[in-house]
């Protein structure tokens, strides 16, 4: 029972110190801009003075004074609108920091000390009371004495523990409200954008379906708790370890989602107070959130509930999506079935320009200039993306370059492996490789009987020569022998795109017929697509293009770098 009281704290404690950061960087932001708003307020100011007095100096004449004039006006007009956005989002932080806060005091914290107490109090005045009673049964001469034990022992309680227990530690007492302000502003505000309130209107839906959500991921947890809690109540003693686990799983969610409502509704109070409809979108919302409810429960099927305060499906993507563009090799050829797919062959580069319209899939470009869809997971990654030589590739970028890597290795010569270059490498001589930090390498098979060395041979941008084994490491496994067949590879696998909007839901008497009717009788694919077409609707759902059924020869032209 500590220590799950101890992580429950930990983790509330861990949230409240993500809200004080994510307040303290937009404070920064904030006074950063506010700082340099200030100082190109003071430069225009000077300049408009010397202009109305002519006091153009020795290395000015009135034209560069009026240039530098508008030079400084608009820059202090910029600097205004950054402002006003700037200062939009340090308020939003604020009302969330500080409902967060008194969430924490007032909710977490007393729930925590009650999670460490337990059932101390209870136990033990049932313990206190059964003596009591023994005695007074069995010790009639001394009667009174126990029986006025039995009345104190009956009063024994936590609430009135606790607050001698608060009387004697003050520092455990409730802290007083905490109200987190702007900067020298008295009061915490909204500042018009500047496009007619249709940012804050979008905050507006955006945090009314948020509070909509959270309460009801609460009310279907909470009937997913007291299912889990009757379940208890039948299964064996081995099977109520793992019901408890689910029940501990649910409460987390249930947590979670009263303290995102309560940050949200702080930011919907704020945007009430500026003005704006807020009760409007919320009733809609909950409307709407009424209506997704599903008639019944399973906790098996219960996903838990993830606290965030990013931006939810439908809104823009933030500033860490995929740097585009890039380039890529077809590592398994595929023939398009839709007007708006590319049709690739094996070895082919590609230039990936942007997502797809569907999970799994990307918009490329040939060399030929022609455009169209293609399968994510049929693609090796080659860099070449902007500033990749500034730093080590993200997470996200090396695990879509190593799942890549893992799918090439299906079609690499038996006894051929893939590496990675820790560093930058010169060769000494014309027969060695020489690459940057990051180059991935094919290996060459060894030769029967050959002794390692600590040389490799391998091929880097079509370019074979010799290198050290220290300065790589391994990507790939290592091939068997060379005259050992490889398995059959199959391309990876991909979710299908969507249906079109407005495609009817009703079931089709022939499935083949509909998932592959996008398709030409006679295989072939247009590989020009249309932009405007890409643009409005999504490809209609089809089955994935059939593996290959063995392995491809080692092409000259294809070259893993």
């Amino acid at each position: 029972m500590l220590k799950k009281g101890i992580e429950r704290l930990q983790k509330a404690q861990a949230e409240l110190l993500e809200t004080v950061k994510e307040l303290d960087k937009a404070k920064k932001q904030f006074t950063h801009l506010q700082r340099s708003n200030e100082v190109a307020k003071d430069k225009a100011a000077d300049v408009e003075a010397r202009l109305r007095k002519s006091d153009r100096r020795i290395f000015h004449t009135k034209a560069s004074l009026q240039k530098l004039s508008a030079k400084f006006s608009a820059r202090l007009a910029e600097h205004s609108r950054q402002l006003a956005g700037v200062h939009n989002e340090y308020s939003f932080a604020l009302v969330s920091a500080t409902a967060h806060l008194e969430h924490y005091w007032r909710v977490e914290l007393p729930a925590a000390m009650q999670a460490l107490d337990g059932d101390l109090y209870e136990r033990l005045r049932e313990h206190l009371s059964a003596a009591s009673r023994t005695e007074v049964e069995t010790c009639r001469a001394i009667r009174d004495c126990f029986q006025g034990i039995a009345e104190a022992s009956a009063r024994v309680c936590r609430e009135q523990d606790l607050i001698l227990f608060l009387q004697e530690h003050p520092s455990f007492t409730l802290a007083p409200e905490q109200h987190l302000q702007l900067t020298r502003v008295e009061e915490v505000c909204l500042l018009p954008p500047g496009d007619d309130g249709a940012n804050l209107e979008k905050e507006a839906r955006r945090w009314a379906t948020r509070v909509a959500r959270d309460r009801k991921n609460k009310v279907h947890s909470e009937e997913v708790l007291q299912r889990l809690e009757a379940r208890r109540q039948q299964v064996t003693e081995v099977e109520a370890a793992a019901v408890e686990r689910q029940m501990e799983e649910v409460r987390e969610n249930i947590r979670k989602a009263e303290v995102s409502r309560v940050k949200a509704e702080a930011r919907l109070a704020l945007l009430r107070a500026a003005g704006l409809d807020v009760d409007t979108w919320l009733a809609g919302a909950m409307v709407g959130a009424g209506e997704e409810a599903p008639t019944g429960l399973d906790p098996a099927e219960f996903d838990d509930y993830e606290d965030s305060d990013e931006p939810d499906e439908d809104d823009e993507p933030g500033p860490a999506a995929r740097t585009y563009p890039y380039t890529c090799r077809v590592i398994f050829g595929y023939q398009g079935c839709q007007a708006d797919e590319l049709s690739i062959t094996q070895g082919e580069e590609l230039e990936i320009i942007e997502d797809g319209d569907a999970e799994e899939w990307v918009k490329a470009r040939n060399k030929a200039g022609q455009v169209g869809y293609v399968p994510e997971k049929y693609l090796l990654s080659l860099g070449g993306e902007p500033g990749a030589g500034a730093g080590p590739p993200g997470p996200s970028a090396l695990q879509r370059q190593l799942s890549s890597i893992m799918a090439a290795e299906l079609v690499l010569e038996p006894g051929a492996w893939l590496v990675r270059a820790l560093y930058d490498y010169e060769g000494q001589s014309p027969e060695e490789l020489s690459f940057p930090e990051g180059a991935i390498i094919r290996v060459l098979p060894h030769a029967a009987g050959e002794v390692d060395d600590g040389f490799w041979t391998g091929d880097f941008d079509g370019r074979v020569g010799v290198f050290p084994s220290l300065v790589v490491e391994e990507l790939t496994g290592a091939r068997g022998p060379t005259g050992q067949e490889l398995p059959s590879p199959s391309p990876p696998p991909f979710s299908p795109p969507g249906l079109t909007p407005g495609a009817s839901l009703v079931p089709n008497p022939s499935p083949e017929a509909s998932l592959l009717g996008g398709c030409r009788q006679d295989g072939t694919g247009s590989g020009q697509s249309s932009p405007d077409l890409a643009a409005t609707r999504l490809r209609p759902l089809r089955a994935p293009p059939p593996p290959p059924g063995r392995a491809p020869e080692p092409d000259p032209e294809l070259h893993f770098s």
